[in-house]
């Protein structure tokens, strides 16, 4: 029987790929597994960061489009949908945290990110603390948060109780603030930094 040569040519590839016929022959013997490459890992821890303890924390006080040379934290953009859902929101004290922070390796979507996080109490995060991470970076500098110009995500309760998913960069002159909800798909890529629950 004749063969097509495109089968031909496979066959071959697979011989080589083996070893050629000493290969083969381990390969029928049992002695030659076959694995599957490892599929790449979605995350990649970087670090942990303290956030210090925060008194009463009113979003609207702190949040405030500001790039003039007074800022602490300069504020340069703040979205629609962040200014809807989080702007009224008051956050009741709390005695400190550690956060962790870890690198994305791949495009992924908000699910599959809060899954490996382990859930969505490990993955929540508050305003108050991804406030006083920009408050270390008023000014761009260097530190936990990216200043690149791509995206630090956090996962934050809004006013409605609502998880959504929480938007940061630096812009060049000042912190671009916005927020999406943590189940409309979008697809973030590699490189951005996720933030969560260092537990």
């Amino acid at each position: 029987m004749k063969y097509p040569d495109v089968t031909l040519g496979r066959v071959e590839a697979v011989w080589n790929k083996l070893g050629g016929e000493g290969g083969v022959n381990r390969f029928l013997r049992g002695e030659l597994v076959i694995l599957e490459p490892p599929k790449p890992k979605l995350l990649e821890f970087v670090g942990t960061i303290s956030v210090s303890a925060v008194k009463e924390f009113v979003a609207k006080k702190k949040f405030v489009i500001n790039i003039g040379d007074n800022a602490l934290v300069k504020v340069s953009y703040l979205g629609d949908n962040f200014r809807e859902q989080f702007l009224g929101k008051i956050e009741k004290s709390f005695p400190g945290s550690e956060l962790r922070y870890q690198k994305l390796m791949k495009s992924s979507v908000d699910d599959s990110i809060i899954n490996k996080l382990g859930g969505k109490a490990k993955a929540e995060t508050t305003l108050a603390e991804v406030f006083s991470l920009m408050e270390k970076q008023g000014n761009g500098q260097s530190g936990a948060l990216l200043t690149n110009g791509w995206w630090n995500i956090f996962y934050v309760r809004d006013i409605n109780g609502v998880l959504r998913t929480v938007l940061i960069y630096w812009s060049g002159v000042g912190w671009h603030v916005d927020a999406h909800s943590a189940e409309h798909r979008a697809c973030w890529f590699a490189d951005y930094l996720v933030f969560s629950r260092n537990s």
